[in-house]
């Protein structure tokens, strides 16, 4: 027999799971978003020919890590029997690469430049 941490534990059904789940995958999305705007948003100002005031350049490259905390978080918190599928790595991998371009769009730039003192 299961033992369960607590007692309504023992009534869940697939359903409940299901959107427990679902929740989680919905949270780590998040986190993508954050990753892939970062990216968007340098290669518009670039392609715009916009230089950015300093504090919008922040907030943009400020979106990477913002978007890894929001993984690591989320991630901790997804249920525990969905942490090795491929969807939730998946995700988890498509962040850091969302992530990754907006730092080396943000180098690439010169985005830095503007944010530097």
């Amino acid at each position: 027999m299961t033992e369960y941490k607590h007692e309504y534990q023992k009534f869940a059904d697939s359903a409940v799971r299901e959107r427990a789940r679902e929740e989680g995958f919905g949270r780590l999305r998040l986190g993508v978003f954050w990753g892939v705007a970062g990216s968007l948003a340098v290669f518009l100002i670039h392609m715009l020919g916009w230089t950015p005031p300093r504090w919008v350049a922040m907030a943009i490259v400020g979106s990477a890590p913002l978007a890894i905390i929001l993984l690591i978080i989320n991630f901790i918190r997804l249920p525990n029997d969905c942490k090795g599928s491929p969807q939730a790595l998946m995700i988890g991998f498509i962040t850091l690469v969302g992530a990754g371009a907006t730092i080396a769009l943000a180098n690439f730039f010169g985005l830095f430049s503007i944010i530097s003192p």
